[in-house]
């Protein structure tokens, strides 16, 4: 009885932490660049059998006794709608690769060309961190008028100032989030990616979000209706319990 108990409060946990992934999704639903967050949930069978192969590591947030736990999550990285801006500073990917971006925590990638001009003339993002260049450089972009080619490169009033870094990755699912547009690359990953060679920029436009609103509000409401079910059943529980309570007390 009380293993069930522990299942249904794991259904429940589990699903406040898919909750909070599908309304991170949704409120970035209209954020340039922004990959849907897809969230794992595994039943207590399998997360038990991989604690099982690394004996001498104990996941105490396994799930008690049965029921289910959310163990990751993941970016969708399929490529969002190219909309058209006429904003030269707007640039958006067609391919796979990622543009890099310094952050005084070192590097980072995002899909996000919503650029902007920083109070040193230099090419930066929305959050004011500078693009990179292949050197690694901030790219200056002070002048009239600035042309971003399908390769990346910068030309200002005519004159090439830099190119845009391009990288792809490998296996660009483990990738890690860092806020809504930012990616970190673990020195593994890192130590497999490449100059990208099938991305090109696209200037004046932006990738947007491929998040399908409608498909999260289904999963959010379903969720709702997992939580709602369990909730139920541990409050069956209650009610089973304190009568056995009351007859062993009146035996």
């Amino acid at each position: 009885m009380i293993s069930g108990l522990y299942s249904a409060a794991s259904g429940m946990m589990a699903e406040e932490s898919r909750q909070a992934i599908i309304a991170n999704n949704v409120a970035n639903a209209s954020t340039p660049g922004y990959k849907r967050q897809a969230p794992v949930t595994l039943g207590f069978k399998a997360v038990f059998s991989k604690t099982m192969r690394s004996p001498f590591y104990w996941d105490t947030q396994a799930a008690p006794g049965g029921g289910s736990k959310m163990v990751e999550s993941y970016p969708n990285l399929a490529t969002g709608s190219l909309n058209e801006t006429g904003n030269p500073l707007n640039v958006a990917l067609n391919g796979p690769g990622f543009i890099g971006v310094n952050t005084p925590r070192g590097d980072r990638f995002t899909r996000s060309g919503d650029f902007t001009i920083n109070s040193e003339g230099n090419l930066a993002t929305s959050e004011g961190y500078t693009v990179q260049s292949v050197e690694g450089t901030p790219i200056s972009v002070r002048g009239s008028r600035v042309t971003i080619g399908d390769d990346g490169g910068v030309v200002v009033d005519g004159i090439r100032s830099a190119t845009i870094r391009l990288v792809e990755f490998e296996k660009p699912e483990r990738l890690v989030r860092e806020g809504s547009n930012l990616y970190v690359a673990s020195d593994e990953i890192l130590a497999k990616s490449a100059k990208a060679a099938d991305t090109q920029t696209r200037q004046s436009y932006l990738e947007m979000s491929n998040v399908n609103v409608p498909s999260e509000m289904i999963q959010m409401i379903t969720g709702s209706r997992i939580y709602e079910a369990n909730q139920r059943v541990i409050q069956a529980f209650d009610t089973t319990i304190g009568q056995l309570i009351e007859q062993i007390a009146a035996a």
